[in-house]
């Protein structure tokens, strides 16, 4: 992984710039990017640690773009132009073509029932919920594209191939895959956000279409939008006459920016798939904003309607926040705000449009969590503007913002009091020693674990690892003993080298005296459930029923 340090980059290069060249374009006179509003941006910017971000604002029939710091370190500047990974908005744009395909009724399978659908009626051979005949009948494409099936996130088993070094997987593999994710709710009774439940859609999309969604979303969305600079591949976005951002990671303890591969954006289909900029998206929100072509009135009201009462949360004041098409829906300082973001491992998208204000915010920026908090900042910062809220009204966005990092940093530096707190102490010892535990385990949802020594590793980094480059979202398990067969799992993604998430495990001995298999519990801060890893199972006949 390469690392450029702030001390010769965006540091440097902003002190040696005029506050003028910080950013590549001047909005018209009576737009929203004023010499202060330019200078609060760069402020946050440096408060988050984003090395380039563009912003595209929409106010009626006016449009207005700029773009701060770097496409590229450490010189190269970022344009409204630039590309960037839009992740999760994907959502909203593979929501609406489904819609467009129900109000159309070009689809005989879609004309009777709608959004009512049972998902198994369309793609019958691959959607099956384990061990749930009657979830597999009935959950509906409704279910699924406002996350009430009761199956939880489950995204650390979005698989991008059957095992490590194996072939790529289909989309109707990875729902295949589903049947193995046993659901952790009762359908329609809680809402648990599923990027597989909209690969689930895609794949319904592409059965009826006979087209690749990337295509699909071209002929209905891009094309009559005159979206010239959106793509669904990542070589087409890197060939393109645009830019393609570099994505960087903040490395805290070094205090310098590394530099992060490009990922193949295709397996994430229509829940995350989407390149673009800011100056396409504002097409995009304004054609939401004016209920405009190529979708009808009443698709434009499907796209608005509600479905599902969403997680709270408290940064934009209080009130439930609702889900429908994509789009998160919440009423802040009298006035109805859809929103939804979008996060890859070194990107961050986010949306938002107030359709009584006929007002939207599109920011996009190379850097994933802290660009989701810049953007979220900034973009309140305009919408409050625009509604005339007083100072002492305003939402603290950063603060909540900053909180949530804080905490989310504690829970993993206290993994273990999370994961066991009532562990003994002295702790007790492993029942068998941990080049015993060494081998390959299965789950029909999470794929093959392979399981080895750590070679070379220092202080913390774990007696034991498990390498999924297999998976969408890449990742390393690092194993650490904790007492007797209960060991901590530490979710760290390959391409940042940073600590994700963490798990229980149990490894079972037999009576025998050997292991038979990995009882992994996913998180105490997010919950999941229990996966069980079988030590041993031969694969093969699995593996072929879920690949092509």
């Amino acid at each position: 992984m390469c690392f450029i340090s702030t001390a010769t980059g965006l540091a440097l290069i902003l002190s040696l710039l005029p506050a003028w060249a910080t950013w590549a374009f001047t909005a018209p006179n009576g737009g929203p990017f004023t010499r202060d509003f330019s200078a609060y941006v760069e402020q946050v910017m440096d408060e988050w640690k984003v090395p380039g971000l563009a912003i595209a604002v929409i106010d009626g029939d006016d449009v207005f773009t700029q773009a701060f710091g770097f496409a590229e370190l450490p010189n190269i500047k970022a344009t409204p132009e630039t590309l960037f990974f839009a992740g999760s908005t994907t959502k909203a744009m593979t929501a609406a073509a489904l819609s467009h395909m129900i109000d159309t009724k070009n689809h005989s399978s879609l004309a009777g029932a709608g959004w009512a659908t049972p998902i198994s009626s369309l793609i019958r051979d691959d959607f099956v919920v384990a061990g749930d005949e009657w979830a597999t009948a009935h959950l509906t494409l409704d279910d699924a594209v406002s996350h009430r099936t009761g199956m939880a996130p489950h995204e650390y088993a979005w698989a991008r191939r059957s095992e490590r070094g194996g072939e790529p997987l289909t989309i109707a593999a990875v729902v295949r895959r589903l049947r193995g994710l046993k659901l952790s709710a009762e359908p329609r009774t809680t809402w648990q956000y599923s990027h597989l439940m909209y690969v689930a859609l895609s794949h319904v999309i592409e059965t009826l279409t006979g087209k690749w969604l990337g295509d699909h979303l071209r002929e209905t969305i891009f094309g009559p939008l005159n979206m010239t600079a959106t793509y669904c591949d990542t070589q087409q976005a890197l060939d393109a006459p645009q830019r393609l951002a570099s994505g960087y990671h903040w490395d805290q303890v070094r205090r310098r920016y590394g530099l992060v591969d490009f990922d193949d954006v295709r397996p994430g289909s229509g829940a995350g798939f989407v390149i673009s900029n800011v100056v396409d998206y504002a097409k995009w929100i304004k054609c939401l904003l004016h209920e405009s072509a190529p979708f009808s009135r009443q698709t434009h009201a499907d796209i608005k309607t509600p479905r599902m009462i969403a997680a709270r949360e408290a940064r934009s004041g209080p009130g439930e926040t609702l889900y429908g098409l994509g789009w998160q829906r919440k009423v802040a300082h009298g006035a109805a705000v859809y929103m939804h973001g979008g996060t890859e491992v070194a990107y961050a998208t986010q949306v938002f449009w107030l359709p009584e204000q006929g007002y939207g915010v599109v920011a996009m920026a190379n850097v994933a969590a802290p660009g989701n908090a810049a953007e979220e900042t900034i973009a309140w910062r305009l919408m409050e503007d625009k509604l005339r809220v007083s100072k002492e009204a305003r939402f603290n966005i950063s603060e909540h913002m900053r909180a949530a990092a804080e905490k989310e940093a504690r829970d993993m530096s206290n993994a273990v009091d999370m994961m066991y707190p009532t562990r003994p102490d002295p702790p007790l010892p492993p029942p068998v020693h941990a080049t015993q535990l060494v081998g390959s385990y299965f789950d029909e949802g999470y794929g093959v674990l392979d399981i080895e020594e750590a070679k070379g590793r220092g202080k913390g980094k774990g007696a034991l690892v498990a390498r999924r480059d297999d998976m969408l979202f890449m990742y390393t398990l690092r194993f650490k003993h904790v007492s007797g067969g209960f060991w901590l799992l530490e979710v760290w993604y390959d391409d940042t080298d940073s600590m994700a998430a963490f798990w229980g495990g149990e490894f079972v001995v037999g009576v025998d005296g050997s292991v038979a298999g990995l009882m992994v519990q996913l998180g105490a801060v997010r919950g999941g459930g229990r996966v069980w890893f079988e030590r041993n199972r031969t694969v093969q006949a699995v593996s072929r029923r879920t690949q092509q």
